[in-house]
């Protein structure tokens, strides 16, 4: 249990947290309004998940790359975590 609580924390810290502020939720809308002109619904986890990577510059990991068609939000399959 001890060994489970460590490799969390190591994991944790190695994290970095991002913050979804004014630009990202102004993508978010953008990303669901122009989704849903193109008859597809973008969710509003999905859309500020897009929109904080998207104004952060960073990557998304994910294995529901199917949820983020946004070209523009470079958006990755993490692989298999190390033991």
């Amino acid at each position: 249990m001890e060994l489970d609580r460590a490799r969390a924390s190591a994991l944790i810290d190695r994290l970095r947290f991002l913050v979804t502020g004014p630009e990202a939720a102004r993508r978010a809308g953008r990303y669901q309004a122009e989704w849903a002109q193109r008859g597809r619904t973008i969710r509003l986890p999905d859309a500020l998940i897009a929109g904080t990577a998207g104004a952060s510059g960073a990557a998304l990991l994910t294995h529901n790359v199917s949820d983020f068609p946004m070209h523009e939000v470079r958006v990755e399959t993490p692989g298999v975590l190390d033991e």
